[in-house]
């Protein structure tokens, strides 16, 4: 189990739970991971969604769209929520995750 370092509000934790757990979603992303495709699949999680989810959160306290202390303070520990959750729905290993992750940022 990861840690994360910064203790989420729980409805943050929540809506990422949520959000990362969207059974289309989820197809999509084992679809990416079966067909080798890391780049796509990392830029999903760690971008695509991991954005929204901190855009509907920051405007859901009342902050900008998107408050730069909010995104900064808890962008990782979101991102993290997600590999979790993907790992859990695919059976494909954390460390397997990191593995292809490193090998496609030596490639790049």
């Amino acid at each position: 189990m990861v840690y994360l370092s910064i203790i989420m509000d729980v409805e943050l934790r929540r809506l990422a739970e949520e959000r990362y757990s969207q059974e289309e979603f989820l197809k999509t992303l084992h679809q990416l991971a079966l067909a080798e495709q890391w780049f796509d699949l990392q830029h999903v999680v760690q971008h695509d969604m991991a954005k929204a989810i901190l855009a509907d959160y920051s405007y859901g306290t009342g902050k900008d769209y998107l408050d730069t202390k909010i995104f900064y303070t808890y962008w990782e520990d979101v991102i993290e929520v997600g590999w979790q959750i993907f790992c859990e729905h695919t059976g494909i290993s954390r460390e397997h995750v990191r593995l292809k992750l490193s090998q496609l940022h030596e490639t790049i």
